[in-house]
């Protein structure tokens, strides 16, 4: 029987949806304002271009993983990874107008983690699993760089 592991995080970011989308998917830029995360479009010639069943190239802190793109829209990007009927992850990110902050959005980042090994690969299994650090980081400066060019667009 296959087990499933969801995980999600969120931050509420003073910046439109459509900044916060343009700053996250604008990948090329991610040194600038975030170490440790690149994407790279395998086949796109633009991140906002990306249709479903474009492959990226992912390295999340050395972790190297090349997913299918299975949404983008103004609303929320998600990807989906897998190893054959062992573990897939499906990962979304979206772009919600806030519902604490006018004009602001709230992003949010989840993944939902399914198969027939998860159980077993799944290290906090006999826990209540919280965010990665890395995932707590990443929305913190995505805060800080879409707040910045918000205020630039002003």
């Amino acid at each position: 029987m296959a087990s499933t592991h969801s995980v999600s995080a969120q931050i509420e970011i003073l910046a439109p949806p459509a900044t916060v989308r343009l700053v996250f998917l604008d990948f090329a830029r991610y040194d600038q304002w975030h170490k440790g995360w690149t994407v790279e479009p395998i086949e796109a010639e633009k991140p906002s271009e990306l249709q479903i069943g474009d492959r990226l190239k992912v390295n999340m802190h050395g972790m190297v993983f090349r997913p299918v793109v299975a949404e983008n829209s103004p609303e929320c990007f998600i990807w989906e990874g897998s190893l054959s009927v062992i573990i897939t992850g499906k990962h979304w990110f979206y772009f919600s107008p806030s519902k604490e902050n006018p004009g602001g959005t709230t992003f949010i980042q989840s993944e939902k983690f399914t198969g027939l090994l998860t159980a077993l690969l799944w290290p906090w299994r006999n826990k209540k699993y919280e965010p990665s650090e890395n995932w707590k980081t990443f929305n913190a400066a995505l805060k800080k760089e879409a707040e910045k060019s918000s205020q630039i667009y002003h």
